[in-house]
């Protein structure tokens, strides 16, 4: 028996469909070929009756519940929900999009009325195998972060968090620099009493400048490791998940990145990945950052450190909060689209005007008794270059061009994993016979 599993990128949709929106068969017929199909909502549904979070995943996105219609005529029978934008419009809004799911008969997963809802799988059964799917984000204001009961306490709502840490190491003599900034600036007046409290714990091999921690080392430059705590609620979760069904996904939405380059995966997340597999996931799948990422195959399972954006639409959003007239100092007579185009200078800096973010991946897996038989990637195009506003976000298959520079920039950016490629008239197969691990 031979299980298809397809994964869609991050979809963000604030406006219907427009009539003459031509690329939406073509991809539906694509991931018909599937069993399971999944797909990340990187936006809160709702009517605008919630209120918004102090904080945000860079904007606040709500879009009307009407518009999950949309996207749900792609089919998609699962929708993770962890990401950077989940509390944008904190409870009721997580509420909001929970139940708008649900009630359109999907499964969801990565975020709930407590931590144990948010860790748990949505399942999904179908003729040829069943697939629990998991999702997590690292990218998120701590405040997002689902919890527990604990006696009296109540739960609280929020997203399934992978936690990390982050060292910096620095020469001794920078160090010094370092504690000499400290001592002048008083920067770390506050945690240091915290600290002769008992209330921050005390490491004596990290010297904290503020929130930063550094650390002493011959060679400079930066460690990131995920929180133990998470990795070992993630570990019974995957084994948990494997013994219900055939097989198991892990979605993760990540923005840190290793370097200064949005195409670099960060050492934690890549560290994520691999434990996942070696839990009992059948593959790991990233969004977060826009742009795709490298495709690893670890231990003969795929990981996408990124397939980037489903629907991208992030500028088109109908309404914002007083918070975000607030933090770029517009005048909050203006309407929302009016204040996106002050802050991205009529359109012309952000994410809205680089093509690569305008390009993502549909991942098409099959596996057979547990194993990985042919893992075949459908690149898309996000109508960058439509002369109509209106399509610009939406998704279409891409064309021989752009499907040729995908495979290019695949194989540059996965050529460290020793990740293989085939270009051929399936698409761009990813080449299983040479697959490595670390």
């Amino acid at each position: 028996m031979r299980t298809k599993i397809c994964i869609a990128g991050d979809s963000i949709l604030m406006a219907r469909f427009p009539k003459d929106y031509t690329g939406q068969s073509a991809i539906r017929e694509y991931m018909a070929q599937a069993d399971v199909r999944i797909n990340n909502m990187e936006m809160v549904l709702s009517d605008f009756e919630c209120f918004a979070s102090t904080f945000c995943g860079g904007i606040w996105l709500t879009a009307p519940l009407a518009i999950l219609d949309d996207i749900c005529t792609f089919d998609f029978q699962c929708y993770t929900f962890a990401n950077n934008h989940t509390m944008d419009y904190s409870y009721q809004g997580l509420a909001s999009t929970l139940r708008a799911i649900k009630e359109r008969g999907c499964a969801v997963c990565g975020a709930g009325m407590s931590l144990e809802e948010a860790s748990s799988p949505a399942i999904i059964k179908s003729s040829n195998g069943s697939v629990a799917v998991l999702s997590i984000s690292s990218t998120c204001d701590d405040a997002a972060r689902a919890g527990d009961a604990s006696g009296a306490i109540p739960a609280r709502p929020g997203l399934n968090m992978l936690r990390h840490s982050e060292t910096f190491l620095v020469t001794q003599e920078h160090m010094e620099a370092l504690m000499q900034i400290a001592e002048v600036t008083n920067i770390n007046g506050r945690i240091n009493n915290s600290k002769q409290g008992g209330y921050t714990v005390i490491r004596p091999d990290v010297f904290s400048l503020g929130p930063i921690d550094f650390k002493v080392s011959q060679t400079e430059g930066k460690i990131s490791s995920p929180d133990p705590r998470d990795m070992a609620r993630m570990r019974e979760c995957i084994k948990k998940a494997r013994h219900l069904t055939n097989y198991v996904v892990v979605c993760v939405h990540s923005h840190e990145i290793k370097g200064m380059l949005d195409e670099e995966s960060d050492s934690f997340i890549e560290e994520f990945c691999r434990a996942c597999i070696d839990w009992g996931a059948c593959a790991v799948v990233g969004t977060g950052t826009h742009q795709i990422k490298a495709v690893e195959i670890y231990k003969g399972k795929p990981i996408f450190y990124s397939i980037a954006n489903f629907i991208f639409q992030s500028e088109k959003v109908m309404a914002l909060p007083a918070d975000y007239y607030e933090r770029y100092g517009i005048a909050n007579t203006k309407t929302a689209q009016e204040a996106v185009a002050v802050r991205s200078q009529n359109g012309t800096r952000g994410l809205e005007v680089e093509e690569k973010n305008y390009i993502g991946l549909l991942p098409m897996l099959e596996f057979e008794d547990g194993e990985l038989k042919t893992a075949i990637i459908q690149p898309i195009e996000l109508g960058f270059f439509q002369k109509d506003s209106t399509l610009k976000g939406l998704p279409y298959i891409a064309d021989d061009q752009c499907t040729e520079r995908v495979f290019q920039t695949l194989r540059r950016l996965s050529l460290s994993y020793g990740t293989e490629f085939l270009l051929s008239e399936k698409g761009i197969e990813v080449i299983l016979d040479h697959w490595s691990h670390p």
